[in-house]
């Protein structure tokens, strides 16, 4: 009899608990730029703890490392967990990693972060360049290349998705968030549908104002690179978000945003783009006049075309690349991708003209950004620099690792050789995916 009671308050006990449901959140970004803080941060809001130092954990920007937090609901009961998956570069040996992040059965349950840096507000638009063209590629990498797969299902409903979530925003919280009337998309918004919740990370705000001290930064500008990256962010259907330590509650509001995309958590946060350092845009808040009330002249979609411009100079060195493989006489053309249209519009030179880089830092830069800094101090013949073409090259020479990469189990093995770092993140997310099964098959019993 006690037995039989025993087993009724067992089974009564795995029927009336909740499921814990399995997320996952990518984050990329350049070295430096605050990426292990910001899932710092986040570890710590997950456990209830105000942002602070970067606490006890050891860096985690190597080749591609996890860590995880457990999201509670109001009672206080982990109803997810959210796997962190932080890549450590754009290198093609760091990207072939992302195959075990992403796939047919993890692309619905997933979102990405791109962090960007404000002590370098000049690298913004090369850096959302660079890890956007990253990806796009690993979305691809889900879709396969036949006509239908399991992957490119999971893609398309993840589109369809995003579109809807974009459409039915509202600011309305009696509603919950979401509106009554279904309207099409405006112009611009959502030109480009990766099928992932994404949010722009802008970490170090507190940095502007020692670039007012030090780089005469005024309001005008600091106004011009936020409307550049929310002309950007309309374009990807994104969030953008400023964060600091010296502001927790930034780190708590991106937290409660990153849950509510992933769980349908309940909404506790507004937007913001009067408070420059605390700039917070929802994803599917902002729109092109919007963008423009902020500072006039502004447009949107000119920003967003000369964006695009730059994808499609993007993508023209990769499939250069492609044919370049086949012919290595041919290799060259790719990196001259950049020549191919000098009059066409180009964010990255127009806002590389706006943002000028630092005469220190002017090798990093692009030819706009160097020249005018050289200009302004008077040496515009005694700085070496390396122009947009080089960058584009630097895009052309990782294309072909990653042609070599995908050329057989041969040459990936000896890609992956190269550093026992990759080898350990492998088998670290082969037991992430082994303890995550196991962690739903219990949910679920």
């Amino acid at each position: 009899m006690e037995q039989g009671n025993l087993w009724e308050t067992v089974l009564r006990e795995v029927s009336t608990s909740k499921a814990v449901a399995q997320k996952r959140l990518l984050v990329l970004g350049d070295a430096g730029s605050g990426k292990s803080s910001v899932v710092r941060q986040l570890l710590r809001a997950a456990r209830g703890e105000r942002a602070g130092g970067d606490g006890e954990l050891d860096d985690l920007d190597v080749a591609l490392s996890y860590a995880f937090m457990d999201v509670g609901d109001e009672d206080g009961e982990d109803v997810a967990r959210v796997g962190v998956f932080q890549l450590a570069s754009d290198g093609a040996a760091d990207r072939e990693l992302l195959r075990l992040v992403l796939d047919a059965q993890t692309f619905g349950g997933s979102a990405a972060v791109v962090v960007l840096d404000w002590a370098r507000p000049w690298r913004f638009v090369k850096s959302l360049l660079r890890w956007l063209h990253v990806l796009a590629a690993a979305v691809d990498g889900v879709c396969g290349g036949a006509a239908w797969t399991p992957g490119r299902a999971a893609v398309d409903e993840g589109r369809e998705r995003l579109e809807r979530w974009l459409q039915e925003y509202s600011e309305d919280e009696a509603r919950g968030g979401r509106a009554d009337v279904v309207l099409p998309l405006g112009a611009g918004v959502l030109a480009t549908n990766l099928g992932l919740p994404l949010v722009v990370v802008c970490t170090k705000a507190d940095a502007m104002r020692a670039l007012e001290r030090e780089r005469a930064f005024g309001e005008e500008d600091f106004d011009h690179v936020q409307q550049v990256l929310r002309a950007v962010c309309l374009r990807l259907g994104a969030a953008l978000v400023y964060t600091s330590t010296h502001n927790p509650d930034s780190f708590d509001a991106l937290y409660r945003y990153i849950a509510h995309r992933l769980l349908a958590a309940p909404r506790a946060f507004r937007a913001n783009v009067v408070d420059r350092d605390a700039v917070f845009v929802p994803a599917g808040w902002d729109s092109a006049a919007k963008i423009a009330y902020l500072r006039e002249p502004f447009s949107a979609a000119a920003a967003q075309d000369a964006w695009a411009a730059d994808e499609a100079r993007y993508r023209a060195v990769v499939e250069r690349a492609s044919r370049a493989a086949d012919d290595p006489g041919r290799a060259e053309e790719g990196a001259c991708a950049a020549a191919d249209d000098p009059g066409a519009a180009s964010l990255l030179l127009s806002f590389a003209a706006a943002v000028p880089a630092p005469r220190h830092h002017a090798e990093h830069s692009s030819s706009a950004a160097a020249a005018a800094t050289a200009a302004a101090d008077g040496m515009a013949n005694e700085v070496a620099v390396e122009d947009d073409q080089a960058f584009f090259a630097r895009l052309h020479a990782e294309q072909q690792e990653q042609l070599a990469l995908e050329g057989g189990d041969e040459a990936l093995d000896d890609v992956r050789a190269r550093g026992s770092s990759s080898r350990q993140a492998s088998s670290l997310l082969r037991s992430v995916h082994t303890a995550e099964s196991s962690l739903s098959t219990a949910a679920a019993l």
